[in-house]
């Protein structure tokens, strides 16, 4: 990867990188992204004898950052004794104890606290939804915004009497890991939507939202990625610094880390992280190489190095801060976009 910038630029490298590995770095309030959260919405639009129907849509509004593979769980808790009574386009995780519901179908789930997940996109159409089945993956809003959210329908039903339904309490949002912080769910003005064109206005009955912002304080204990850095004038290189990501025992009895040579069998089953041993120990590593500076303009190289034996990044993205984007850029073998929020930042893919 390539990045010429122009004019030239003292490099005295203000530089931040940040390595959004679908799901990576940030704190719960980002200054790259401040405005940066995904959001649950809870439309009902369907009353039923004893319960509702509600379509739930799960919005990733964060810029770079991506929902990666195993995908979003979503959870709660249920303020009475309500049941769901079917779904489609996800499913809960678990039925739970559903013997008093003795003379008709069974419902869905009877967990007092469900867990939700998002269908395959080869699940049978019967059971699919418009805007569903992504595998629980969410596309950052800036980079594939129609890829950036996934609905579900739920029945939800055992209200006893209660017209009206009560919000759910404590949501919970898994994207895949933890990181995630959901405000109280509250009512918000009905969602409104246009149809015939675009002529007439409907809207549900009643809307429920909810806000998840991510904080890397809660998801990692030590950092993911560093950065090195090496210019063509200088055969130094500045690595990254010792235990960035955190130092692990790596001694020959130990299997914190795979050693050259070592293969991954001699290593303990059902880690999910199995990363090469290094002095940083990262699982990522982003170089930035200054390869010429000429007057009118400066030639970068990225490159990022993948230490992590059990996972690939098929869907990253990259974002950089520095003051040559202020400038006109031009980048070679990946896409570029400027974020709208920040002064000079950019994300790559």
């Amino acid at each position: 990867m390539e990045l010429i910038f122009s004019p030239i630029w003292a490099f005295a490298l203000k530089l931040t990188l940040l390595l959004v590995v679908m799901s990576s770095l940030s704190d719960c309030y980002d200054p790259l992204d401040p405005n940066g959260n995904i959001t649950v919405t809870f439309d009902t639009h369907k009353w039923t004898d004893d319960g509702y129907m509600a379509r739930v849509t799960i919005q990733n509004y964060y810029q770079y950052r991506h929902v990666e593979k195993q995908g979003w769980k979503l959870g709660w808790t249920w303020a009475e004794d309500e049941v769901i009574l079917s779904m489609s386009g996800a499913f809960a995780t678990e039925q739970g104890n559903c013997s008093s519901f003795k003379f008709q179908t069974p419902p869905h789930s009877c967990l007092k606290n469900p867990v939700i997940v998002d269908l395959e996109p080869t699940a049978a159409p019967e059971i699919m939804t418009e805007d569903c089945c992504h595998g629980g993956i969410l596309s950052a809003w800036a980079i594939i915004p129609s890829n950036s959210f996934s609905s579900f329908e739920i029945m939800v039903g055992n209200l006893k009497g209660n017209t009206y339904g009560n919000k759910p309490l404590n949501l919970t949002l898994m994207a895949p890991g933890p990181g995630y912080t959901c405000s109280p769910i509250e009512d918000t003005d009905p969602t409104v939507s246009l149809v015939i064109g675009g002529r007439r206005q409907i809207q549900v009955f009643r809307t429920w939202k909810s806000t998840c912002t991510y904080s890397t304080f809660l998801s990692n204990k030590v950092p993911v990625c560093c950065v090195s850095l090496s210019t063509f004038y200088n055969p130094t290189i500045t690595t990254c610094p010792q235990c960035s990501c955190g130092c692990r025992a790596a001694n020959p009895s130990t299997d914190s880390c795979i050693r050259e040579g070592s293969s991954l069998s001699q290593l303990s089953s059902g880690k999910l992280d199995i990363v090469r041993c290094t002095d940083h120990m990262c699982p990522i590593r982003v170089h930035w190489h200054v390869k010429n500076n000429y007057m009118f303009h400066w030639r970068v190289k990225l490159t990022i190095s993948n230490y992590n034996h059990a996972k690939n990044y098929s869907d990253w993205n990259i974002l950089v801060q520095h003051p040559g984007f202020s400038q006109n850029t031009t980048t070679y073998s990946f896409n570029s976009t400027a974020l709208p929020t920040v002064g000079f930042a950019g994300t790559f893919t």
